[in-house]
């Protein structure tokens, strides 16, 4: 209801499939989620943020914003590597740029839709978790049934994180988002992954391609281009073969 009032909506004037799109919303909202009480905060946070950006993409507050989320849609929405629903989404939310001020979707949530103390405690800790949070190249190192070890490639960080992941070979290679909740680390989302094999491939194509982002070290470009190559990522994974590869800073088309 708060949602509708800033969007001058009247209910009473609505049709009937726009009623049963708000009791899908509620649906969606309330869905329930298996895990820890960490790992369901932050899914429940993150469907919240979602349906604040569809709603800005709805009122076309910003083109920029509107082009990457038609066209990613388009691309990658409604292929089974980006069946989780998170994988997609949190680029376009958390890192893509809308504007000259460099702002993304979650910092509006942030200013817009967390707008009073009682909101601000609940989505304080998700909002500052995700805006760490990035994409990241890492490698098993070490394993137990309930954490798994990384090294990130190029950083050298190690990352200790709570094992959710059903299968996968000693030394594999994840591309994946890491998001801290409280005192422990989630992948979010389904990562894509690679044998340990392409460690060096993987690299190679990375440093062949780090002139498109500014920084003095191999370190500081590689951050730039984890948070900003987002739609060059989901084009190297997606299993459709009939897409091509889109270049890392293919988020800059959006903005023409």
């Amino acid at each position: 209801m708060e949602a509708l009032k800033k969007m001058n909506l009247d209910p009473n004037k609505l049709e009937f499939k726009e009623l049963k799109a708000f009791r899908d919303l509620e649906l969606y909202l309330n869905k329930p989620v298996k895990g820890t009480k960490e790992f369901k905060y932050l899914i429940y946070c993150f469907r919240y943020l979602t349906s604040f950006a569809l709603m800005t993409i709805y009122e076309n507050r910003f083109s920029s914003l509107s082009n990457c989320w038609y066209e990613l849609e388009r691309l990658f929405l409604h292929d089974e590597t980006f069946d989780d629903e998170v994988f997609v989404q949190s680029w376009i939310f958390c890192d893509f740029p809308v504007n000259a001020n460099k702002k993304t979707v979650l910092d509006y949530f942030e200013e817009i839709f967390v707008d009073n103390e009682d909101n601000l405690n609940i989505f304080k800790n998700f909002i500052e978790s995700m805006k760490k949070s990035r994409l990241g190249l890492y490698q098993e190192i070490l394993s137990s049934k309930k954490i798994i070890k990384f090294r990130e490639l190029f950083t050298g960080k190690i990352v200790k994180a709570e094992n959710t992941i059903p299968k996968y070979e000693k030394g594999e290679i994840f591309l994946t988002r890491l998001v801290e909740i409280g005192e422990k680390t989630y992948l979010f989302g389904d990562p894509k992954c690679w044998p340990k094999e392409y460690k060096a491939q993987l690299e190679f194509m990375v440093e062949t391609k780090l002139f498109y982002f500014q920084g003095s070290t191999i370190e500081e470009k590689y951050e730039q281009f984890m948070k900003h190559a987002g739609p060059y990522w989901m084009s190297c994974v997606v299993s459709d073969q009939n897409i091509p590869i889109l270049q890392p800073d293919h988020y800059l088309t959006y903005f023409k």
